[in-house]
C-alpha cells in the first residue's frame, strides 16, 4: 500500500511549535515580571524594616520597663500576697460558707429586679390608661381603674421593699467575704499597675511577632487586596487644602507610608525615615496643637504628599553632600514638573504664615521668629509692600534735617559703601555693585553720588540744638554708662559683623565712627532728648542726668577710625550733564531733553539730577526725605512671592543655578541683586537698582525663609489657629514688643534677652518678662511705662522712657495680661488683715530673713549685689496678691532659674 502523504504546509509546523512554546513562556516571564515590577514597591521595603526595627524597639522598651520597676516594692507586695492567701486558706470553710450564700443571695436578688422591673412595667402601662380615661371621660368612670392602679402601686412597693433588702444583705456578705478575699485582690492590683507597662508592651509583642500568615500570606502578591500588613498609610485633610487652580480639594498625604515612626516616641536615635519627628508636643503628636490626622505633613514641608516613592515626593537636600548621595542612591534630580518641591529642613517653619498670618513672632517658630527680624532690619518692607509690614515706620533715619548733622563730604563716603564705614550696618550698597562697577561706570556713579547728596543737603531743614555749646564729660565714665546701662541692647559697639550682632543688637545704629560721623554738639543733644531731633523715633530717653550726657558725648564723640572708600573717578561738568540728559530722555523726546538740560545752571542741574536719583533708586522708601512725602515704593510687591511659580522668575543668561528651583533664584538675588544683568546689553537707566547688603550666608537663608512664609492665601477658615480677644492682644503686643525691641533687652515668651549676654550675671540684667501680666496689677504697669521708677536701685541697668502714647500703652498692658492669661476688669486689692496673724506674719518675715535679701528702704551691706531683691516696700501698689501667694509656693514655677527660695516645695503639705 502506498505511503500516505501528509497535508503540505507554508511553514514548519514543528520549527512553528517551538516559536510558539518559547513565546508563551516569554510572555508567562513577562507578565510574572510585570505582576512582580507592580508589587516590589520600595515603600514595601520600608515598611518591612521597620516592622523589623518595631519589634526590636518594643522588645528594648519592654526590658527598659522591666528594669523600672522596684523589685524590693514588688516583692513586698508578692509576699504580702501570699501570706494573704494563706489567710484565706486558713479560712477557707468561712470563705466557702460566704460565697454559698452569695450565690444564693446574688441569684435570689436577680429574681426580685426582674419581678420589680415587670411589675414597675405593669403599672406603668396602667397608670397611663387611667390617667387616660380620667381625662376624657372623669373621676367617675376611671374609679374601678384608678383602684386597680393603687394596687399595682402597693405591690411595687413591696417588691422594692424585698429587693432593698436582699441588695443589703448582699452587700453585708461582700463586705464580710472581703475582709478575708480583699486583701488579696487590692494587692493583686497594684501588681497589675506597676506591671501595667509591661503587659502592653507584651500585647504589642504578640501583635509584632513574625509569622508566616501575617508576614507572607497576607501580603503576597495577588492576595494581598485582602488584609495585608504592609499598605499605604495616608491622611485626607478636609480642613487643609491644595488649590489645583480652578477649585480647592482636600490635602491627601501618604508621607507616613515610609515615615511609620513619626508621630511615635522612642524613635528619636533611628535615621530617616524611621525617626521620631522633632518637638512631638507641638507638631504632629496626637495631643499637640498640630496633629497629624489634622494637619498632615506637605502643608508645612511641601512637596507631593500623594506620592509613595522618593524621587517623586520631592524632596528637598540639606546640603551638596546628602544632595550627591540621593542622586547615587535614589537617582535623585530636581523636581520639573511640580511646582511646590518641598522645602529644606530649616526652612520649614516658613509654612507657619499659611495659618498664622501676619504675625511678627510665631510661639516657638524660632527661625521664622529670626527670620521676620531679619527682614524688617533689612528694611526690605520699605521698598517691597509686604502684608503684615503696612504700618512699620520707615527703617532709616530723617534726612530732612540732614544739614545739622552730617556733612557732604562724609555723605558721599557713606553712601558709596556703607559697610566700609560701618560693618554692621544694615544701609545697602546702592553703587559699585555688580552691573556698576566698570571705569566708565565710576564716573556715572560718583556723578550720581554727588548728585544726591546734593539735593539733600539743598532741600535740609533748620535745626536749632536745644543746647548749643554742651560742656565736655569724662569718656571713660561715658563709655561704663554706654556698655552698663542698656545702650546695647539696641546698638552695636564691639562686633564686626551683623551676623555676629543679630538683628535684635542692630536695631538702632551702629556706634562705631559715630565720632566721624556728626559732632560732638548733635550727639549731645540727642543723647539727651531724641525726640527733639526726630519726633518719631524710637530711641528712647534714658533719663541721664547733664554730666552722664555730657560724658556719653564725649565717649560717642571720640569713637573716630579711618574708613571708607574714595571716590573712584573726578567726574566733569559734562559728565554730570550726559547723565541729566539721560535721565531726562527716558520721559521726554531727545531735543526737549537737551533745552532742558541746556537752561538749567550747575547747582539746579546737580539738585535736579539728585532728584532723579533718589527717585530711581528708592531712597526715600526707607528715608524721610523732603519732596517724597507720597511717592510709592519702587519694588516688586513681595505679599505672596513664596507661593509664586518658578516659572514667573527671569533666570536671564545665568546657567550655574537650576532653573526648576526658586529657591535658588532668591539666594541668588540675594547674594547679588543684579547678578541678573550679566551677560545682557543694557542701557544705564534700564539695569537692575536693587542695593547690595552683602548678606552673610546665615542673613541669606533667614531672608529667603522669611520670603517664602509669603504665601497666598487658601487655607479654609477651619485650619485657622481659633480667634478670640485673647489672641488679638496677643498678636498686637507681640507686634508692639518686637517692633520697640523689648526683646532686645528682656526675655518674653522664652525670646529675646541678648542684652543679658553682655551681662556679668543675669541677675543683674533686665527681668524676664513673660509673668509681668499676672505679677503686677495693671494700673501701677500704666503708671510704670509712663514714668518709670528705680526698682533695683543696685543695677547700673535702667529702664528707659519710650514715651509710647495711651494706645500703645494699652496695647503692652493687655498683651502682658494674654501672656499670663489674666484678662479681666480693672481690680480694688484690699488686703484685710487680720488682728491675730499680724505678730505670726512678722514673725515668719524675720524667721525667713526675707530682709537679707530683699529691700527695704535701704540696701543690705552684706549682700552680694547678684544677691539682692527687689524693695518689699513697693508690694501692695506694685504686685498682685494672688500672685504674690503663687510665688511663694514654688517661684522656680514661674521663674525659671530664680534664686528666690522654695520655702514650701511640697505645697500644700507643708504651706
Amino acid at each position: 500500500m502506498a505511503e500516505k502523504k501528509g497535508v503540505g504546509h507554508a511553514y514548519n509546523v514543528d520549527f512553528l511549535n517551538v516559536v510558539f512554546a518559547a513565546s508563551s513562556v516569554f510572555l508567562f516571564l513577562s507578565v510574572v515580571w510585570m505582576v512582580w515590577d507592580d508589587y516590589d514597591r520600595q515603600w514595601k521595603n520600608t515598611q518591612r524594616e521597620f516592622a523589623q526595627l518595631e519589634y526590636k524597639v518594643t522588645q528594648a522598651s519592654l526590658q527598659q520597663a522591666s528594669r523600672s520597676v522596684d523589685s524590693n516594692k514588688l516583692a513586698q507586695l508578692q509576699a504580702q500576697q501570699a501570706r494573704a492567701r494563706k489567710n484565706v486558706q486558713a479560712n477557707q470553710a468561712k470563705v466557702d460558707d460566704f460565697e454559698k450564700q452569695l450565690k444564693d443571695v446574688e441569684a435570689r436578688a436577680f429574681r426580685e429586679q426582674q419581678d420589680a422591673n415587670f411589675a414597675k412595667a405593669t403599672y406603668d402601662h396602667d397608670r397611663y390608661e387611667f390617667e387616660a380615661i380620667r381625662a376624657e371621660k372623669g373621676d367617675a368612670a376611671a374609679e374601678k381603674k384608678g383602684q386597680h392602679v393603687r394596687e399595682e402601686e402597693a405591690q411595687l412597693a413591696q417588691l422594692n421593699l424585698a429587693l432593698e433588702t436582699t441588695l443589703s444583705k448582699r452587700a453585708d456578705l461582700q463586705k464580710q467575704l472581703g475582709g478575708y478575699t480583699g486583701l488579696v485582690a487590692t494587692i493583686q492590683k497594684q501588681i497589675e499597675e506597676m506591671k501595667a507597662e509591661q503587659g502592653r508592651l507584651r500585647k504589642r509583642l504578640d501583635v509584632l511577632a513574625p509569622s508566616a500568615v501575617k508576614d507572607y500570606f497576607r501580603n503576597a502578591p495577588l492576595l494581598d487586596f485582602m488584609a495585608p500588613t504592609i499598605k499605604v498609610q495616608q491622611v485626607i485633610l478636609p480642613n487643609v487644602v491644595d488649590d489645583v487652580n480652578f477649585t480647592k480639594v482636600p490635602k491627601m498625604d501618604r508621607c507616613q507610608t515610609c515615615h511609620l515612626a513619626i508621630d511615635k516616641k522612642g524613635y528619636e536615635k533611628y535615621p530617616q525615615p524611621f525617626t521620631t519627628h522633632p518637638n512631638l508636643s507641638t507638631y504632629v503628636g496626637s495631643d499637640s496643637p498640630h496633629p497629624l490626622d489634622q494637619i498632615g505633613c506637605t502643608v508645612c514641608h511641601e512637596g507631593m504628599g500623594q506620592s509613595v516613592s522618593f524621587r517623586d515626593t520631592a524632596h528637598a537636600p540639606s546640603s551638596d553632600k546628602q544632595k550627591e548621595d540621593w542622586e547615587k542612591r535614589y537617582h535623585w534630580e530636581q523636581p520639573h514638573l511640580w511646582d511646590y518641591p518641598m522645602l529644606p529642613a530649616k526652612m520649614t517653619e516658613a509654612s507657619c504664615a499659611k495659618c498664622h498670618k501676619q504675625q511678627v513672632y510665631v510661639p516657638k517658630a524660632d527661625q521664622l521668629n529670626v527670620a521676620y527680624a531679619t527682614y524688617e532690619r533689612a528694611g526690605c518692607y520699605a521698598c517691597h509692600k509686604t502684608r503684615g509690614f503696612e504700618t512699620v515706620r520707615k527703617p532709616g533715619p530723617i534726612l530732612t534735617r540732614i544739614d545739622s548733622k552730617l556733612t557732604p563730604d562724609w555723605v558721599k563716603t557713606w553712601i558709596r559703601n556703607p559697610r566700609a564705614v560701618k560693618p554692621t550696618t544694615w544701609m545697602p550698597r546702592i553703587w559699585y555693585n555688580s552691573n556698576s562697577s566698570s571705569p566708565q561706570d565710576a564716573v556715572r556713579n560718583e556723578v550720581e553720588i554727588n548728585a544726591a547728596v546734593a539735593y539733600l543737603f539743598a532741600n535740609s531743614e533748620k535745626h536749632e540744638l536745644a543746647v548749643k555749646s554742651p560742656p565736655r564729660g569724662d569718656a571713660a565714665n561715658g563709655q561704663k554708662i554706654v556698655r552698663s546701662i542698656g545702650c546695647l541692647g539696641c546698638h552695636v559697639l564691639d562686633e564686626k559683623t551683623r551676623l555676629e550682632a543679630g538683628p535684635r543688637r542692630t536695631f538702632g545704629q551702629p556706634l562705631q565712627n559715630v565720632g566721624s560721623k556728626t559732632t560732638y554738639e548733635w550727639i549731645y543733644n540727642w543723647v539727651r532728648d531724641p525726640k527733639h531731633y526726630s519726633p518719631d523715633t524710637y530711641m528712647p530717653n534714658l533719663r541721664l542726668t547733664d554730666t552722664q550726657v555730657a560724658d556719653v558725648a564725649t565717649f560717642l564723640s571720640g569713637l573716630k577710625q579711618a574708613g571708607g572708600d574714595t571716590a573712584k573717578a573726578t567726574p566733569d561738568q559734562k559728565a554730570m550733564d550726559d547723565v541729566l540728559l539721560d535721565y531726562y530722555k527716558a520721559n521726554m523726546p531727545f531735543e526737549d531733553a537737551k533745552a532742558a538740560v541746556a537752561k538749567l545752571d550747575p547747582q539746579a542741574k546737580q539738585v535736579t539730577l539728585g532728584q532723579r536719583v533718589i527717585s530711581r533708586y528708592g531712597c526715600y522708601s526707607c528715608h524721610q526725605i523732603k519732596g517724597f512725602e507720597s511717592t510709592q515704593p519702587i519694588g516688586t510687591e513681595l505679599s505672596e512671592e513664596g507661593s509664586k511659580l518658578v516659572s514667573r522668575l527671569d533666570f536671564a543668561f545665568i546657567s550655574d543655578i537650576p532653573h526648576t528651583s526658586k529657591l535658588s533664584w532668591f539666594r541668588t538675588k540675594l547674594h547679588d541683586p543684579r547678578i541678573f544683568d550679566r551677560g545682557r546689553v543694557l542701557l544705564p537707566l534700564d539695569k537692575l537698582r536693587m542695593p547690595n547688603w552683602d548678606f552673610a550666608d546665615d542673613e541669606i537663608a533667614r531672608l529667603t525663609t522669611a520670603i517664602m512664609s509669603f504665601q497666598r492665601d487658601i487655607q479654609p477658615a477651619q485650619a485657622m489657629p481659633a480667634k478670640s480677644a485673647r489672641t488679638d492682644y496677643l498678636g498686637q503686643g507681640r507686634s508692639l514688643v518686637h517692633r520697640r525691641n523689648c526683646v532686645g533687652c528682656h526675655i518674653i515668651e522664652g525670646d529675646g534677652g541678648d542684652f543679658l549676654k553682655l551681662v556679668s550675671d543675669p541677675s543683674l540684667g533686665p527681668p524676664m518678662l513673660t509673668p509681668e501680666g499676672g505679677r503686677v496689677q495693671s494700673d501701677w504697669l500704666y503708671a510704670f511705662l509712663r514714668g518709670p521708677i528705680t526698682i533695683r536701685p543696685w543695677l547700673d541697668v535702667r529702664m528707659p522712657t519710650f514715651g509710647l502714647d495711651d494706645q500703645n500703652l494699652n496695647g503692652v498692658i493687655t498683651y502682658f495680661a494674654a501672656v499670663s492669661n489674666t484678662i479681666g476688669p480693672f481690680k480694688t486689692h484690699e488686703v484685710v488683715t487680720a488682728s491675730n496673724n499680724a505678730a505670726a506674719a512678722k514673725q515668719l518675715f524675720e524667721l525667713l530673713k526675707c530682709q537679707q535679701c530683699h529691700v527695704l528702704g535701704t540696701i543690705p551691706k552684706d549682700q552680694p549685689t547678684a544677691n539682692l531683691a527687689p524693695d518689699l516696700r513697693m508690694t501692695t501698689e506694685r504686685l498682685n496678691p494672688d500672685w504674690i501667694l503663687d510665688w511663694l509656693k514654688k517661684p522656680s514655677d514661674i521663674l525659671p532659674g530664680t534664686r528666690m527660695p522654695a520655702y514650701w516645695p511640697d505645697y500644700p503639705k507643708s504651706f
